[in-house]
């Protein structure tokens, strides 16, 4: 789990910076909000634009690298090794939107899976791992779906709902100041708040 300002700090740097924003002017800084607003409606678009099974299929791919490949307990290390691993993955496809889509919806998923423990506590992950007849993995996975789906019902019930639900660029502002709020009032972090509902909107439709 990343735990310091400073390791939370490059994660938003290295999305921002992924998703094709520049950095090199005052204006430019990843943490003004019109880039913030930004970076959510690209990925909004991109999960959008994208095959379903496209995304599980990569899902499962970090997942095994993350077991495999990417089992640094020094935070900042590891984030870089799943985004490299992430970006080869992503340089198979030919088509450059495919692939810059493919950057942006992996760099949620590398997200959620740091923030696994921020959602689901040592505790309620041996409940759930104890309980579950099913494999375990499967279980958590369910389990933080659960978890992400409240926090979008939330954010709904907070005034997401006065987007038109193709209006990206609003759902982008209202979740960009959602998870504003919602660090402000609880233990999550801007990061970890706006990834989980982007995966949860983002893999809640029907291909």
């Amino acid at each position: 789990m990343i735990r310091s300002y400073s390791q939370l700090s490059l994660i938003l740097l290295l999305m921002l910076l992924n998703s094709g924003l520049s950095y090199g002017s005052e204006a430019a800084q990843p943490y003004i909000e019109e880039n913030r607003v930004i970076y959510i409606e690209k990925a909004l678009k991109a999960f959008q634009e994208t095959k379903l099974q496209n995304i599980i299929n990569t899902y499962r791919y970090i997942n095994v690298v993350e077991r495999n490949n990417c089992r640094s307990t020094l935070s900042d290390l590891k984030v870089e090794c799943l985004l490299s691993f992430a970006r080869k993955n992503c340089s198979t496809y030919r088509k450059q939107t495919l692939k810059y889509n493919c950057e942006l919806y992996s760099d949620i998923i590398v997200v959620n899976k740091l923030s696994e423990n921020a959602f689901i506590k040592r505790s309620e992950r041996y409940r759930v791992t104890r309980n579950t007849k099913d494999d375990f993995r499967t279980a958590l996975e369910n389990r933080l779906q659960q978890k992400y789906g409240k926090l979008v019902t939330h954010y709904f019930l907070t005034g997401g709902s006065e987007c038109d639900g193709a209006d990206l660029r609003c759902l982008a502002k209202g979740l960009d100041q959602f998870c504003l709020d919602y660090t402000n009032a609880k233990s999550l972090s801007w990061q970890y708040c706006t990834s989980a509902s982007l995966w949860f909107i983002g893999t809640s439709k029907q291909d």
